[in-house]
C-alpha cells in the first residue's frame, strides 16, 4: 500500500478537497456544469479520467521507484525479504553481516496490531467556520502513551469485500492522514471527513452519479471506526512471526565425509537425505548500521522464565543457505506523522507523471497535474509549437521523460544512498 495518503497527494496538487473524493453538494461544493471535477473510484466510472484506485497505484509505483534508486523508502514501511546467507569469512570475530535490500532500518520485527477500541463512535464537526462539517473525531480509553503507535481503521462492517480484496484488518482499511493526542488515558484522533466515506459507496455504476456523493447525506459516511495500537513486534518465537528465520537445505551425501545425516534430533522437515527437505530456526537480529541496512542475524532461543534471549549452536551442522528478515525501514516521519518534506512533494509529482490520464474533466482543474505529466521529449505540438531545450541528463533518466520523472531523478541523484566496496 502507498505511504503517501491520497488526501495529501490531492492537497499537494491543489485539487478540490471534496470533489477529489467524489463528494459534492450545493453552493461552493456544487459541480460546475462546465467542468466535471468529481473523482470516481474506478476509471470505468468516469470516461477518460483517472480514478482513486489509479491514483493509489501511481503513488505505490512512485514510492517503489524512489526506493529502488534511493536505496531506502521515503517513509517507514514493513518489509520481509529472503537473502542468501553470506559465505564469506568474518575475520572480525563478530556476528556475520547480512546486507538488506533497503537502508534506513528503524526496527527489526513484524507489524503487530493490538485492539484499543472497536466500533468507537465517530462525531463530525466544522473546524474552519464555513458551516460544513469537515472533521471527524473518535476517541477511546487507552494505556498506550506513544501517539506514533495509534492507527485508525474502518470498522469490520464497513470494509467492503470487493473482487480480489479482503475485509481483514490491514493497511487497505487505514485512514490517513490523522492527528493523534493522548491525555489522561484517553486517545483522541482527528482527520478530514473525506476519509470517512463508506467504501461501499464508491462501488457500482450509479453510486457516484453526475452530482457525486451528497455531503449532507449522513448515510454516506461511517458512524464508527476501530482504533488499534500498531507497533513492531520483536519477541516472537514462532518462525512465522519472528524477527528472522534461518533456513538450511539438505546436502548430497556421498561416502565417509557425510556427517550431517546423523545429527540428532533430525532438524529437517522430512529427511536429511531428502533433496526437497529444509530445516528452519528462529533467529534474532541486531542492527549494525541502520542507514546502510547492515544487520546481524543468528539463531537464538528464548528463556520464558528469565525473559532473556541467548545464542545457540546452529541447528544444522553447516552454514545456513538463506535467511528471511522482517523489518521496518524508511526515512523517518515528520512530527505530524506524515512523510517528510521534500519526499512527500517529490512522491506526488512522480505519481502524477505515472498517471496515464488526467484526473478531472477540464484543463483548469488539471493544470498542476498536467505540468508534471508533460513529456519533455516532445519537440513540437499543435500549430507547430516549439518547446524549450531540455538537458540530456533529464531525458536519459531511468524513470521516464515526463517532467515529474525528471524532477524525481534530480532529487534521487542528490539523496541516494550509494553503497561502496573496497577492493
Amino acid at each position: 500500500m502507498n505511504s503517501l495518503p491520497v488526501y495529501t497527494f490531492f492537497e499537494i496538487l491543489g485539487a478540490h478537497p471534496w470533489h477529489s473524493f467524489g463528494i459534492a453538494g450545493t453552493g461552493t461544493l456544487a459541480v460546475s456544469s462546465g467542468c466535471d471535477t468529481l473523482v470516481r473510484r474506478y476509471e470505468w466510472q468516469n470516461s477518460d479520467a483517472a480514478g482513486l484506485q489509479a491514483v493509489e497505484r501511481a503513488i505505490e509505483t512512485a514510492e517503489r521507484k524512489l526506493t529502488d534508486h534511493l536505496g531506502f523508502s521515503p517513509a517507514p514501511h514493513y518489509v520481509s525479504e529472503t537473502l542468501p546467507w553470506p559465505r564469506t569469512g568474518n575475520v572480525s570475530g563478530r556476528w556475520q553481516n547480512v546486507q538488506l535490500t533497503e537502508g534506513e532500518v528503524r526496527a527489526v520485527g513484524v507489524e503487530t496490531l493490538a485492539s484499543i477500541s472497536t466500533g468507537a463512535a465517530v462525531t463530525y464537526s466544522d473546524e474552519d467556520g464555513d458551516t460544513i462539517d469537515d472533521t471527524f473525531t473518535v476517541s477511546a480509553a487507552t494505556t498506550v502513551t506513544d501517539t506514533s503507535q495509534i492507527a485508525v481503521y474502518f470498522s469490520s462492517g464497513d470494509r467492503f469485500n470487493a473482487w480480489g480484496s479482503t475485509t481483514a484488518i490491514g493497511s487497505r482499511w487505514r485512514l490517513l492522514p490523522v492527528t493523534v493526542t493522548i491525555s489522561a488515558g484517553t486517545v483522541t484522533v482527528k482527520g478530514p471527513k473525506q476519509l470517512c466515506v463508506k467504501p461501499l459507496k464508491y462501488e457500482g455504476v450509479t453510486n457516484i452519479g453526475a452530482n457525486g456523493l451528497e455531503i449532507a447525506t449522513a448515510g454516506n459516511f461511517v458512524t464508527t471506526l476501530d482504533i488499534y495500537q500498531r507497533y513492531t513486534g520483536t519477541d516472537s518465537t514462532n518462525v512465522a512471526t519472528s524477527q528472522a528465520v534461518i533456513t538450511w537445505e539438505t546436502s548430497p551425501c556421498h561416502g565417509w565425509w557425510c556427517c550431517c545425516a546423523s545429527c540428532t534430533p533430525d532438524p529437517f522437515a522430512g529427511s536429511p537425505s531428502d533433496p526437497a527437505a529444509v530445516a528452519q530456526a528462529v533467529a534474532r537480529v541486531g542492527i549494525r548500521d541502520g542507514t546502510l541496512g547492515l544487520v546481524t542475524p543468528w539463531e537464538a532461543i528464548y528463556n520464558s522464565t528469565t525473559s532473556v534471549w541467548s545464542t545457540d549452536e546452529l541447528t544444522v551442522c553447516d552454514w545456513p543457505d538463506r535467511v528471511t528478515v522482517r523489518y521496518l525501514a524508511g526515512y523517518p516521519l515528520s512530527s505530524d506523522g506524515q512523510m517528510q518534506e521534500p519526499f512527500r512533494t517529490i512522491v506526488a509529482r512522480l505519481a502524477a507523471a505515472e498517471l496515464a490520464r488526467p484526473i478531472c474533466g477540464c484543463e483548469s482543474a488539471n493544470r498542476e497535474l498536467a505540468r508534471w505529466q508533460f513529456d519533455l521529449a516532445r519537440s513540437g505540438g499543435a500549430n507547430d509549437e516549439i518547446y524549450g531545450a531540455v538537458s540530456a541528463d533529464d531525458l536519459n533518466n531511468p524513470l521516464g521523460t515526463r517532467r515529474g520523472h525528471a524532477a524525481a531523478w534530480r532529487f534521487i541523484r542528490q539523496r541516494q544512498n550509494v553503497r561502496g566496496f573496497l577492493a
